[in-house]
């Protein structure tokens, strides 16, 4: 009973303690909150007032090593050399066409890492401003338009044209390959069409695609008042132009290389046919060729392909005098004719014309068993005393029809022949034992290199192909090679080369040969791929 009184005090001790505490707690002012709170404020506003004076004097600091960067560059060599070699040196740099094809990679929105006057502008503000203000740099424009990107191509191709000042522009405007050309028929470049006609007094060189859309015509064929400076012009057609009279190029003094695809119908177009000195077409027909090497006595170079031999023009394009000429086409050099049809009428291609100037002719086309045709075609060609290089490809029936084509043109020097869709197999003994004694009328005796692509014989002929290597390739080395193996009407042969399909076995005596050739000079190539072929 004594313990606990003394018990019941000391609990009313610590409770009384443990309640002590709050009333001290209650009695901190409420206003010294609000002091504190307004001093961490003012601390906060001059860390922030402290920061803003750092970035305006890093902004001044960046400004001052910007200029003294520019001092910097401007004591690099190229800023000290005189304003047209640096325009010089710069116009080097954009130059090649084929660094140039994808117009949009100045955007840097994707394409290839074309160098642009926008690239050069991006170095330093120095080659910027020299970039800007030098019209030369904006004269090769290559734009590859892309539907995605249209809008801001038409806006940046207007900026590219306000820099040009007049010069002399070369453009080329293709399409983004992976897109259907269709697209731009149904919804046409008008836009960009417009800004490119908008400058044609300064069209030197072009390369472009109209869609056949009226709105397209219209808005190029404002161009065709005057082109005093071009010179070259590639157009493609997409769609037909069959009722459309073209003549874009009527009012073109200098104009001299002319490249039209592929269905532009020659009797609708109008051009300075007596000056041009290159020209090539796709989709012709026997009358529109005829017809225009009667009305182009200057062409040096000159293209045909896909020309379709079944195909009639009608009654407004033939002129049935023209068949009875015989035009003397003195400055042609190169001429390449492409069939995609052969009849009777292809003959009448060249009729009697003269080619006295013909050095390199490339002929191509379904002939198979039809050799009195391609006899016929290559008549013109018999008396071209400085033809030396001859293509001819598609299908022979064999090397019997082969060789009577090539015995007609002796002045041969590179023959190339390309049979792979041919059934026929060729360079048979027949045409090899024509190349080296003892035959006593040898074949192509000037030639000094040879291609052939298509099916063979050599397997059973290769000891044939080795005599005629080693005949062709030693004339000439020694006197005594001279004495034993050439006449001196034959040429020394120095580059074969012959791609088959077929399997190539060569043995070891013969390979033997061949390698001794090579050591001695001759470019020697044997591949077959048939392995390729069988997956073996």
């Amino acid at each position: 009973m004594l313990g606990e009184p003394n018990q019941l005090p000391y609990k009313n001790l610590r409770y009384r303690k443990h309640h002590a505490s709050v009333p001290e707690l209650e009695r901190v002012p409420h206003h010294t909150e609000n002091e504190i709170r307004d001093a961490v404020l003012r601390q906060v506003a001059a860390v922030k007032s402290e920061m803003e004076q750092t970035r305006a004097l890093l902004r001044e600091q960046s400004k001052e090593c910007l200029r003294l960067y520019s001092k910097l560059n401007s004591l690099s060599s190229i800023d000290r050399l005189p304003a047209e070699i640096k325009t010089e040196i710069f116009h080097n740099a954009l130059l090649p066409v084929s660094n140039l094809k994808n117009f949009h990679a100045s955007t840097g929105r994707g394409g290839d890492l074309s160098v642009t006057p926008f690239s050069l502008g991006k170095i330093c503000k120095g080659w910027r401003n020299f970039v800007w203000s030098s019209p030369l740099l904006w004269t090769n424009i290559h734009l590859c338009l892309s539907k995605r990107r249209y809008e801001s191509q038409t806006t940046l191709l207007r900026e590219w044209l306000s820099r040009t000042a007049g010069c002399a522009l070369s453009f080329h405007l293709t399409a983004v390959a992976s897109e259907p050309l269709q697209t731009w028929i149904l919804d046409p470049p008008r836009e960009i069409l417009v800004a490119f006609a908008s400058v044609s007094t300064q069209w030197k060189e072009i390369e472009f695609f109209i869609p056949d859309n009226k709105d397209c015509f219209d808005a190029i064929f404002v161009a065709k008042i005057s082109l005093p400076l071009l010179t070259t012009a590639t157009v493609r057609l997409l769609g037909s132009a069959e009722e459309k009279k073209i003549d874009l190029f009527s009012m073109a003094p200098q104009l001299s290389a002319l490249h039209l695809y592929p269905t532009f119908y020659l009797d609708m177009v109008t051009a300075p046919w007596h000056q041009l000195r290159e020209f090539s077409h796709s989709e012709s027909t026997v009358e529109e060729i005829h017809a225009f090497l009667h009305k182009a006595p200057n062409i040096a170079r000159c293209s045909f392909h896909n020309i379709d031999s079944e195909l009639i023009l009608n009654s407004r394009s033939l002129n049935p005098d023209l068949f009875d000429r015989s035009p003397m086409l003195e400055h042609l050099e190169y001429l390449e004719f492409s069939f995609c049809s052969i009849n009777t009428r292809s003959t009448r291609i060249l009729g009697s014309v003269k080619l006295p100037s013909l050095r390199e002719l490339s002929l191509s086309g379904p002939y198979g068993s039809l050799w009195p045709i391609l006899d016929s075609i290559t008549t013109p060609f018999h008396s071209s005393p400085l033809l030396e290089k001859f293509t001819l490809g598609g299908t022979i029936s064999s090397d019997h029809d082969l060789i009577r084509i090539l015995e007609k043109i002796p002045s041969i020097t590179d023959l190339c022949l390309t049979f792979t869709t041919s059934r026929h197999e060729l360079l048979t003994n027949e045409l090899l034992q024509r190349l080296c004694p003892p035959h006593e009328n040898i074949l192509l005796p000037n030639l000094r290199s040879l291609t052939y692509h298509g099916p063979t014989s050599l397997n059973s002929n290769m000891h044939l192909l080795r005599d005629v290597l080693v005949y062709r390739s030693r004339l000439g080395q020694s006197a005594s090679h001279a004495t034993e193996y050439s006449e001196p009407r034959t040429s020394r042969i120095r580059s074969v080369t012959v791609i088959t399909a077929d399997e190539l076995v060569v043995g070891p005596d013969i390979q033997h040969g061949l390698d001794t050739l090579v050591q001695d000079g001759l470019v020697l190539s044997l591949t077959s791929t048939w392995k390729d072929r069988f997956g073996a």
